[in-house]
């Protein structure tokens, strides 16, 4: 297949052209079809940049890959560029020592940001070049485009009409002033527009674009794969659904439009689409990088964060069946991580109201654990899980109501004092994060040090973030604020926001250790001093008790642990067999 690109390229005298991972839509997840970095490389994680030269290639990915990209591209002769680690070019960089002034490389405008184009463009010593997607011709074995039904996102669920949620959107905006949004994100058109669907795996999403005036929505969509309760709502909500491949057209006869303000979020603003508007009279970059739509989204309203609840607690119930499973069955020898991993979904889809798994279940044995996004796909990649060391496993689902996200690391055996040190640590981590109380205007990267003290004082650290907002029946990985260390997304944490909480460890060769909960910021306090924000835990899993070391993990993250298990049991143990709740009241004991 590289052949088949560096004879592509020679056609069109381009020296290099750079292929990311994500679709025109800017999600996590893309449909095969868009899913040409992992067809040419061999490499399927989500996140990497493959760079296709007429002579070389390397991929980029960041440190959740590392182990898995070296695996899967072995013998392919792609480079593997270990992003963020000393000593590794990044692509500007390979590129200049690659090509000379006067070249040229290529990149598909659809699939860059304005902003990162403009940077390649100033930053490399060669031509860059905006091309339409070549993949159909290079690779006619591609995955073709579908579209699959969409339903109607009910307000009982959602909270608010199509039209309350435009009214909060725009009621920051001058009224004499006629404002078009630009919206590519899928996951925020579902928000918007009250609908779902499942063009995506794993989130519920139609492939869309959208408009967004005041006083209506042009949905760019299949109308086909609409139902017809979603058809009828969105009629009663001023909302028009064009052709999904009209959207660019539309917007070009739009661009004319004097009398227009266009604002589009800076980080979905794809190249081709700033082309569009580049003559546009009033066209600029919203004030929120990734979009008002967003902030909006990530703000959940009461409704949604009951929802929330609901959905936790239906996730702990499947939960304490599926580690009661393990349990009984480790000495069988009959378990893998793939069968574990099925045994769960089963466990989800016991509930009527469950709507899918929110990402692929992540169960992984001993050294497999140490990459962070490691799944066995089938019994025959998976490893036998037997009475050894630690398990990890993460997971997800959805329901109408809610989106959820939890990891547990189970202790399968004795453990070493380093094997108990370290999920001390990272209990300790996580802990510390769940009673930390801060002052409005506080974003995620000042408290990321909360979660990562206690392995930092003990000379370990993760490299991934330690939370990222959680969508409402929406992907399980949303913005725009998160908890991390290397970046600020300059968001501040508010009431309403649904997060994730997630420290870890990996030891490559030997285990990786993450524990997860998911928390909602929530209002503590305002007085003289300011106004106090706190988190409220949503998730209800028990966690094993039986390899912490109760001085290191310290009295009050102790309290607070015996706490949560007292209210663990007493949420779910109701909804549970007898045997069940038996066993999780022992899980459960104060340590």
């Amino acid at each position: 297949m590289l052949t088949r690109v560096r004879e592509y390229l020679s056609a069109e005298r381009a020296d290099a052209i750079i292929v990311p991972s994500n679709d025109p839509h800017f999600g996590e997840y893309v449909q095969k079809h868009f899913c040409i970095r992992a067809l040419l490389s061999g490499f399927d994680g989500s996140a990497g940049t493959l760079v296709i030269t007429l002579s070389e290639a390397a991929l980029w990915t960041d440190s959740r890959y590392f182990i898995q990209a070296e695996e899967q591209l072995h013998g392919t002769g792609i480079h593997l560029m270990k992003m963020g680690v000393d000593g590794v070019p990044d692509i500007v960089s390979w590129l200049n020592d690659r090509i000379d002034r006067g070249g040229a490389v290529l990149l598909d405008g659809a699939l860059f940001s304005a902003a990162d184009y403009a940077s390649y463009r100033k930053s490399l010593n060669t031509r860059v070049v905006g091309i339409a997607d070549p993949f159909d011709t290079i690779l006619p074995e591609r995955e073709p485009l579908y579209f699959r039904p969409v339903i109607l996102h009910k307000e009982s669920y959602s909270g608010l009409s199509v039209t309350a949620k435009r009214k909060i959107i725009f009621a920051g905006d001058r009224n004499d002033l006629r404002i078009c949004r630009i919206l590519t994100r899928c996951d925020d058109i579902m928000w918007l527009c009250n609908i779902r669907g499942s063009d995506v795996d794993y989130n519920p999403v139609a492939l869309s674009y959208a408009l967004l005036f005041r006083d209506k929505i042009l949905l760019f969509a299949c109308k086909e794969a609409f139902e017809e309760p979603a058809l009828e709502y969105l009629v009663s909500q001023q909302v028009e659904i064009l052709p999904y491949n009209s959207f660019y057209d539309v917007c070009e006869k739009l661009a004319s439009d004097d009398s227009i303000h266009f604002l589009s979020p800076a980080s979905s603003t794809s190249m081709r689409l700033e082309s569009i508007f580049a003559d546009a009279k009033h066209f600029g970059y919203e004030t929120r990088t990734e979009g008002e739509v967003a902030y909006r989204k990530s703000i959940k309203n009461s409704v949604e964060l009951e929802g929330f609840r609901k959905a936790n607690l239906l996730d702990g119930i499947a939960w304490c069946r599926i580690l009661k499973y393990i349990e009984d069955n480790i000495a069988s020898g009959t378990l893998n991580e793939h069968s574990i991993a099925q045994q769960l979904v089963a466990y989800h889809s016991a509930s009527p109201d469950y709507s899918g798994e929110s990402f692929e279940p992540i169960v992984a044995f001993n050294a497999n654990a140490a990459s962070a996004h490691y799944s066995a796909g089938s019994d025959e990649e998976a490893a036998v899980v037997t009475a050894q060391g630690f398990l990890l496993i993460d997971t997800g689902a959805h329901y109408p109501f809610g989106t959820t996200d939890t990891t547990r690391t189970i202790p399968l055996s004795e453990l070493t004092s380093t094997q108990i040190a370290d999920y001390t640590a990272v209990l300790k981590g996580m802990i510390e994060l769940s009673m930390a109380t801060f002052v409005k205007g506080t974003t995620g990267y000042q408290l990321d040090i909360l979660a990562r003290q206690p392995l930092i004082s003990r000379g370990r650290l993760f490299f991934h973030g330690t939370g990222h907002g959680i969508g409402h029946y929406l992907c399980v990985h949303e913005g725009p604020q998160s908890i991390r260390m290397d970046r600020d997304s300059g968001v501040a944490l508010l009431p309403g926001m649904v997060q994730s909480n997630e420290p870890a460890l990996y030891i490559e060769g030997e285990y990786g250790i993450r524990t997860e909960n998911v928390l909602i910021v929530e209002h503590f306090t305002e007085n003289e001093f300011g106004t106090f924000y706190r988190f409220e835990t949503l998730t209800l899993v028990p966690i094993a008790t039986s390899c912490i070391d109760c001085e290191q993990l310290g009295d009050k993250c102790v309290e607070w642990l015996n706490n949560y298990h007292k209210r663990v049991y007493e949420k779910i143990a109701p909804h549970l067999r007898d045997e069940e709740a038996i066993w999780l009241k022992n899980k459960c004991r104060p340590i």
